[in-house]
């Protein structure tokens, strides 16, 4: 192949006044406000970002505070259900002392009514070991039941007396006891407390000359007792030995 003829450098190179020439002459002028819109699109592609920015920054920060409003309220609800087992617990224990108060009570009143009876017991052993005894057996009057046994040592007046199978007494009412001196009035010899169902128990007032006494008899009467009879006469019986 036959070879290219060679250009010379002078040939390829252009007067540089010639290319500013060409560049003039082929250069559009911009268009009118051109740079003003390009500046205008900026600020708003700008603004636009901002917003975006903005808007993800706000989401976030509402995503973290709906996320701990949640948990907070799932803390509250739980010291809620706490506070309500808590509450509910108490309450539980409250009644069960109440229950158990309410058995104390009932077992120390059974143990005092048992100490009365074996105190009253130990009376009569002591009252029947002595050299002389008065005793009295007590029947019922007519329409009442029951019956009583009164033992009361002729040397110092002490006695006791118990009573059994006789009526409950609707409260505010009490059995007492009364020695009898032939036609003398009655003399008070003591309140007969309950020792148990239809049991009723008591130690006798410290009696005075007790060889007088010919009889025993029981009524009933105000909780505090009278000076002398004035409900009806429930037992009665004449003195022994």
């Amino acid at each position: 192949m036959p070879e290219q003829p060679t250009i010379g450098v002078d040939e390829r190179e252009l007067d540089d006044l010639a290319l500013e020439a060409l560049a003039e002459a082929y250069a559009a002028p911009p268009a009118a406000g051109l740079r003003e819109r390009v500046l205008e699109s900026a600020r708003a592609d700008l603004a636009l970002e901002r917003a975006r920015r903005s808007r993800t920054r706000w989401l976030s920060v509402g995503a973290v505070a709906a996320t701990v409003a949640i948990a907070l309220g799932g803390l509250l609800a739980q010291q809620s259900m706490v506070s309500h087992r808590q509450v509910a617990q108490l309450e539980s224990l409250a009644r069960t002392n109440a229950e158990l108060t309410a058995r104390l009570d009932t077992q120390e009143n059974t143990l005092a009514s048992l100490r009365e009876s074996l105190d009253a017991q130990a009376r009569v052993l002591r009252i029947l070991g002595g050299p002389r005894t008065l005793s009295a057996s007590l029947g019922p009057k007519e329409g009442y039941g029951g019956s009583g046994r009164v033992h009361v040592d002729a040397e110092t007046g002490e006695g006791a007396v118990v009573l059994a199978g006789v009526q409950p007494l609707s409260p505010g009412k009490v059995y007492e006891l009364w020695a009898l001196r032939g036609d003398a009035p009655p003399e008070p010899a003591g309140l007969l407390a309950g020792a148990g169902n239809a049991v009723y128990l008591t130690q006798v007032a410290k009696l005075e000359r007790p060889g007088e006494i010919t009889a025993f008899a029981v009524s009933i009467e105000p909780v505090a007792g009278s000076k002398s009879p004035t409900g009806p006469i429930v037992l009665v019986g004449t003195v022994q030995g």
